[in-house]
């Protein structure tokens, strides 16, 4: 009788060109699929994320399931999948599944973190997990920003080209920013769901406010707009981490 398996995924992005499986290039998903159908004895097999996270990007909660033939308990495909995927992809989770479950469908929220490092020089150690911004940013400004973003909106302005979704109302139900010490600035958002970039667009448009380059009332003339050119830049992925899906 066929199972569902659910996962909680943590991975590592810099190596890969996103979640989304693509002939030929290396994803998340697209290892995911090999490492389970290495240990189911080459069934096919699908596998569905909560999230299509982009290049370089990383995840601390990215939830995923697949139907499978075998009858490995929970335990077992933790610790079967750990073995066979690369270093920078595991398993922190494994558990049985209704049928119907969906982990993208179901999911009720998820929050997302952004780090910066703000300071005049670089960090060899952090490059890989923050975006190193070297002009000051007043934290005060990009809080009074923020507000703006809070609730369900249109947010066009912060869709990146080439999105497939069917329509631009999402729902903000929270942004923090944090002074982490040690020149760390980090931000997290919470929503209902995102859009293709959104999170990131978000951030570089704050980032601009908080270098002095815009007004905090400026974002709600920005989300007014409806038009991607009315924001500022896109922040680079390497900041991005996905924390959390809810259900």
């Amino acid at each position: 009788m066929p199972k569902v398996s659910a996962v909680l995924v943590h991975d590592e992005g810099t190596n890969y060109c996103g979640w989304q499986e693509q002939e030929g290039l290396p994803t998340v998903q697209g290892s995911l699929i090999e490492a389970v159908r290495k240990l189911t004895l080459e069934e096919n097999v699908k596998v569905n994320g909560a999230s299509r996270t982009d290049a370089g990007v990383h995840a601390w909660g990215q939830a995923a399931n697949f139907m499978t033939e075998s009858d490995i308990p929970a335990r077992g495909v933790m610790h079967g999948l750990n073995f066979r995927l690369p270093h920078d992809i595991s398993i922190k989770e494994a558990s049985d599944a209704p049928f119907h479950f969906d982990p993208r469908r179901d999911s009720k929220g998820k929050t997302y973190l952004y780090r910066i490092l703000n300071r005049t020089c670089r960090s060899a150690m952090l490059s890989r997990y923050s975006w190193f911004v070297f002009k000051p940013l007043d934290i005060a400004r990009m809080r009074e920003a923020a507000r703006y973003y809070i609730g369900e909106k249109d947010f066009s302005s912060f869709m990146a080209s080439g999105s497939d979704a069917l329509h631009s109302i999402r729902e903000v139900t929270s942004i923090e920013i944090f002074d982490r010490g040690d020149d760390i600035i980090e931000f997290e958002i919470k929503g209902t769901a995102f859009l293709r970039h959104m999170v990131r667009i978000m951030v570089g448009t704050i980032a601009a406010v908080g270098a002095g380059r815009l007004k905090p009332s400026g974002i709600k003339r920005i989300i007014e707009a409806k038009d991607r050119t009315a924001a500022d830049m896109t922040a680079p992925p390497q900041g991005l981490f996905l924390v959390r899906i809810d259900y």
